[in-house]
C-alpha cells in the first residue's frame, strides 16, 4: 500500500504516510500523561506525530510558564519525550501558534494582556508594526528552541481563523500598510514567520505550514489566493504543507459524523498543484480505503489521521497486518473536545465514547495490544 511507503521531507525520513495532526486535548506537553498518550499512537504505526498547538511565548519566555527557568526545563523534559517518540518508530512535530492575544504568554489568559488582530475588531486592537515584527522573530525562536528540544519539525498553525491565518484574509484584515492591502501584503506576514524561523533553524530542519486554503465568507480566503500563497510559503522555506479551512464559518475543522470522508481533501490536491513539497490531506481521513485512494490517487501525499488515532491508536498496525475488522471506529462525535469546551472537564476524564484508555493511559494499567 502507499500508506506505508516511506517518505523524506528535507532529510526527516518517515517510515509512512501517517501523519497524526495536533489537537488539542489538554493533556500538556511533556508531563506522564502527555508521555503515555503520544508513545501509544508512536508505537501504534504513526509515521508522525504533530504535538498540539503551543504558545511561541513558551519557548522564548519565562514569564510565559510563570517561573524561572522555565524554558531550559521544557527543552529537557521535550528531548526525553521525543528520543522515545523516535525510538518507538515515529517522527516529533510540534505546532507553533499565536492566539491573538499581547503578549502571547502560555496560550491561556495573561493578567493585563490585550485582544489584538490584523484590524480593529470590537474587543481587539490592530497590532502596531514593531508589535508585528516582534510576533515575527518570536516564531523563530519558537522553532530554534524546538529544534534544540529534540523535534524534528515544526509546524507553523496557518489556519482555523487565528491571528496568522486573520492576516492573509481579507476578511479580516483591512490594514493598509505593508502588513495589509492587495494580497502580497496580506502574504507577507505568514512569509515573513518562515523565512524568520528558517534563519533561525538553518536550512536542514523541516518547517511545515498549516494553510487555512479556504473561507466561505465575504472577502474570505479563496483557493485562487491560497495558490500563490503556497509557493511563496514554499519559497521561503516551507518543506511540506497541512491545508485545512481558514475561518471556520459554519464548517467544522474536524468535521461531524454527517460530513462526507476526505472533507477537506479537494483543498489539499488544489494547493498540491501550486507547489513541489509534500501536502497533507485531513478531514474526517478514517478508513484505509479513504488514505489509501487520496495517496494512489496523488491528490495528496500525506494523510492526517487525528481523531481515529485518538479512538484506536493501533489502526497503522492493523491496516497494515490486514486487521482491519478489529479497529475501532472512530464515530466522529468530537467527544474528543470536551477539554476545550467543559469547565468541569479535568485531567483523567473521558475524552472518547470508544476508547476509555485516551488520555488517560497513564491511569490505566492494562495496555493496548497489538492482538486487540
Amino acid at each position: 500500500m502507499k500508506l506505508f511507503e516511506p517518505l523524506t521531507i528535507n532529510g526527516m525520513p518517515l517510515a509512512n504516510r501517517i501523519v497524526m495532526p495536533p489537537m488539542q486535548l489538554r493533556l500538556g506537553l511533556g508531563n506522564r500523561r502527555a508521555r503515555a498518550f503520544y508513545l501509544e499512537r508512536a508505537a501504534g504505526g504513526a509515521g508522525a506525530i504533530i504535538m498540539c498547538a503551543t504558545a511561541v511565548d513558551l519557548f522564548s519566555s519565562d514569564a510565559a510558564w510563570g517561573r524561572p527557568g522555565g524554558v531550559a526545563q521544557f527543552i529537557v523534559r521535550m528531548q526525553a519525550l521525543n528520543n522515545e517518540i523516535r525510538a518507538a518508530g515515529a517522527r516529533a512535530g510540534i505546532q507553533l501558534w499565536h492566539g491573538n492575544q499581547w503578549p502571547a504568554g502560555n496560550g491561556g489568559p495573561v493578567p493585563g494582556s490585550v485582544q489584538v488582530a490584523p484590524s480593529a475588531t470590537e474587543g481587539r486592537r490592530p497590532l502596531t508594526i514593531a508589535e508585528i515584527e516582534a510576533i515575527v522573530d518570536k516564531f523563530g525562536q519558537a522553532a530554534a528552541t524546538a529544534r534544540m528540544a529534540g523535534f524534528d519539525f515544526v509546524e507553523v498553525h496557518g489556519a482555523h481563523g487565528y491571528l496568522v491565518c486573520q492576516f492573509f484574509s481579507g476578511a479580516d484584515n483591512r490594514r493598509r500598510d505593508r502588513y495589509g492591502g492587495n494580497l502580497d501584503n496580506r502574504m507577507r506576514f505568514g512569509v515573513k514567520i518562515v523565512a524568520a524561523m528558517r534563519r533561525a533553524t538553518g536550512n536542514d530542519f523541516p518547517i511545515f505550514y498549516r494553510l487555512g486554503a479556504e473561507e466561505k465568507r465575504p472577502g474570505g480566503i479563496t483557493l485562487p489566493q491560497s495558490r500563490p500563497f503556497a509557493a511563496a510559503l514554499e519559497a521561503a522555506g516551507v518543506d511540506a504543507f497541512d491545508v485545512s479551512i481558514g475561518m471556520p464559518g459554519g464548517r467544522n475543522p474536524s468535521p461531524g459524523r454527517k460530513a462526507g470522508m476526505g472533507t477537506y481533501v479537494p483543498l489539499a490536491e488544489a494547493i498540491k498543484q501550486a507547489v513541489t513539497v509534500p501536502v497533507m490531506a485531513v478531514g474526517r481521513i478514517n478508513t484505509a480505503s479513504v488514505a489509501e485512494a487520496v495517496l494512489t490517487e496523488g491528490r495528496a501525499d500525506l494523510v492526517g489521521i487525528g481523531r481515529q488515532l485518538i479512538a484506536d491508536p493501533l489502526w497503522p498496525q492493523k491496516v497494515r497486518d490486514g486487521r482491519e475488522a478489529t479497529i475501532v471506529a472512530c464515530l466522529s462525535c468530537n467527544t474528543c473536545f470536551n477539554p476545550l469546551r467543559s469547565e468541569k472537564w479535568r485531567p483523567g476524564d473521558p475524552i472518547c465514547k470508544v476508547n476509555p484508555r485516551a488520555g488517560r493511559e497513564v491511569d490505566l494499567s492494562d495496555p493496548v495490544s497489538a492482538d486487540k
